[in-house]
């Protein structure tokens, strides 16, 4: 696929650039750490429904400019609504949340691997956009925390959906009230991250997993993301009618016919997404 095929959004706050099959989307608000400002939160809304809908790759990696990958919330923004009586602050955030879960819907519908690239502190509603992507790899410089307990106010950004999956309900609840800075070496242990890498090997490693998924069949690794996240909210009938058709339309595809060729005679397959 070539990169000058492609026309992807341009964006106040978000850099995306195109390498071959893999896309890397940058969260650029560095002066604030990527803090999730209206701005930001709306590119992220078009940035996403581009790569869901739009962006032909095998895969997208997430990070941030700087030195953290998203801070969460921007509290100016917040400590400005309180403070302007002119402004509805609780109409302001409900509607500020409202773009923030559309945005990732969308992340949630992208068929390619998403890699989220931790490259510094990972707090609040940006912990909840990493837990969202698909692999999470961690720099030696990052950090983990839920954070909304220190405003005292209530997660969001799917952190109440994806943070007892990854963890369990239990330990999630844990987690939430206990609030603590995950180091690397915890954040590993909790499994809410695959792998912990040097600060300067970081996107290397995570271009390098990008790759080799990339070597895998389109229509898999769409129906395999797509499969298990619906099984979360599925019956075992509906989980297995949903496996049922799956397959039948796979086996229907030319990746598939070439493939079954290949294995037979001992060779390696080539996907092409037909």
């Amino acid at each position: 696929m070539a990169a000058e095929k492609l026309n992807p959004p341009d964006l106040k706050t978000i850099l995306i650039d195109i390498g071959g099959d893999i896309g890397t989307m940058t969260l650029n608000r560095p002066e604030t750490f990527n803090a999730m400002s209206p701005d930001l939160i709306t590119d992220m809304v078009e940035a996403f429904a581009w790569f869901a809908d739009q962006a032909p790759l095998r895969g997208l990696i997430l990070t941030g400019t700087g030195n953290a990958f998203c801070a969460g919330g921007d509290l100016n923004w917040f400590k400005k609504g309180m403070e302007d009586d002119s402004i509805d602050i609780k109409s302001s955030v409900r509607r500020g949340a409202e773009s923030l879960h559309q945005a990732i819907v969308d992340l949630q519908r992208i068929p390619y691997p998403v890699i989220a690239a931790l490259n510094g502190p990972t707090a609040g509603a940006g912990f909840s956009l990493a837990l969202a992507c698909d692999i999470r790899i961690c720099s030696e410089n990052a950090f983990l925390a839920c954070a909304y307990g220190r405003i005292g106010v209530s997660p969001d950004g799917g952190m109440t959906y994806f943070l007892p999956r990854v963890v369990g309900p239990s330990r999630a609840i844990e987690i939430l009230l206990n609030d603590p800075n995950l180091t690397p070496a915890d954040a590993l242990a909790e499994g809410l991250v695959s792998e912990v890498v040097a600060p300067d090997q970081l996107l290397a490693r995570a271009r390098q997993k990008a790759d080799k998924l990339a070597e895998k069949s389109p229509y898999y690794i769409k129906m395999a993301k797509k499969l298990v996240h619906q099984s979360l909210d599925n019956s075992i009938t509906e989980q297995l009618q949903l496996e049922r058709h799956g397959i039948a339309e796979g086996m229907g595809s030319e990746d598939a016919k070439n493939a079954v060729k290949a294995f037979l005679s001992g060779e390696k397959a080539e996907f092409r997404g037909e």
